[in-house]
């Protein structure tokens, strides 16, 4: 309890200096954060509104079917609505924030997780608010996890190393990826994973390292191809990530050797540049000057960012200004693609006095 009271105070803090009298919170992680609802994701599939209210006084409150009546019990904000199917949910809504007296107050909303459709209603049902986009305040809080959070990477990034292991071991000439994926999920299972919805296990092959964000998994895996690994493995729904690159065969050609030689630069670079204090573009440019003086360019995307509840709410992107602060998890996954998707990428968590790798990168090309 006193977690979430803590969070909530931040998020209010937050609202204060907004000039807010209510925030609808529809980004399910949000939702997750601040009420401890697991199923906001799911039950954002299937409703056409599924909000958390937080007024600047009194208790959050979250809506949601009556079907789920059961599962909302878990979450700690009291008197949670439930609604039928039947049901106006935008008119639920309006009823909530009228308890509040918001209806002609300044409202914040996520504009980056809310649909056209769904605001046209809530302004509908609400003419008189003052709607403003408060897109990224309660992540804002989220950049100084707590301890808590902390060791929920922490759990998280012991079951990505077993994920991202058992990955190797499985991988070869003749393997199917998607026998890889089953195998990675199961073992992350038994090694204590909880929730289903946050994890993720990608593998791609193929003689230029596999398509990039591709899904199929019926491409068998041949000699001379680079496999491409990419794992999330979660606990409570913080996620830890590792992502590398093993060559199927005996003898990779130079040009592959080379490009792997520059990612793993890239990345003691990125590695050794994070301390508390230091800015996100600070990052980018550590791996960046490697990558210049080897290819004559600057680098072409961020080389990472922050995961843990979410992906990429600091972004380790050129000239960006977030500060890094203790407890922060980063994934640096410099990358490249040319002669083929090559990648070494780690989960690093900012410290008190420098960071700590929490998973264990592939520095050296792999060879299976």
């Amino acid at each position: 309890m006193q977690e979430f009271e803590n969070r909530l105070s931040s998020i209010r803090q937050q609202m204060l200096i907004r000039g807010l009298d209510a925030l609808i919170l529809t980004r399910p992680q949000n939702i997750y954060y601040v009420s401890g609802y697991r199923a906001a994701l799911i039950a954002s599939w299937t409703s056409q509104i599924h909000p958390l209210l937080v007024p600047a006084e009194g208790e959050p409150r979250i809506m949601t079917r009556a079907l789920e009546r059961e599962t909302v019990k878990t979450q700690w904000t009291k008197d949670p609505w439930l609604y039928m199917d039947h049901d106006d949910p935008f008119k639920v809504l309006h009823d909530i924030i009228q308890q509040n007296r918001a209806t002609a107050g300044k409202i914040g909303i996520e504009e980056g997780f809310i649909t056209v459709r769904q605001l046209k209603k809530i302004k509908q049902y609400c003419p008189k608010a003052d709607f403003v986009d408060a897109t990224g305040l309660v992540e804002s809080v989220r950049t100084s996890p707590s301890s808590a959070e902390a060791e929920c990477v922490r759990k998280a990034a012991k079951i990505t190393d077993v994920g991202f292991q058992t990955a190797i071991e499985h991988c070869g000439d003749g393997v199917f990826p998607y026998e890889i994926v089953a195998e990675v999920h199961n073992a992350m299972y038994k090694a204590g994973q909880t929730d289903f919805e946050a994890s993720f296990v990608a593998v791609w092959s193929g003689p230029t390292g596999g398509m990039m964000h591709d899904t199929t998994t019926t491409e068998k895996i041949s000699k001379g191809d680079m496999v491409t690994i990419e794992i999330h493995g979660n606990y409570n729904l913080y996620k830890a990530g590792a992502q590398g690159s093993v060559y199927v065969g005996d003898n990779p050609p130079a040009r592959i050797m080379d490009a792997y030689e520059l990612v793993s630069g890239m990345y003691r670079e990125a590695r050794d540049a994070i301390k508390p204090g230091v800015r996100a573009g600070e990052i980018f440019d550590a791996a960046d000057r490697i990558y210049n003086s080897r290819r004559g360019a600057h680098y072409f995307r961020r080389v990472g960012g922050s995961i843990g509840l979410t992906l990429f709410d600091v972004d380790l992107g050129k000239e960006k200004q977030d500060q890094l602060k203790p407890g922060l998890a980063l994934l640096v996954q410099p990358l490249v693609d040319d002669p083929a998707l090559i990648t070494c990428a780690c989960t690093i968590m900012v410290t008190e006095k420098g960071r700590e790798e929490l998973t264990k990168p592939l520095l050296q090309l792999y060879k299976v």
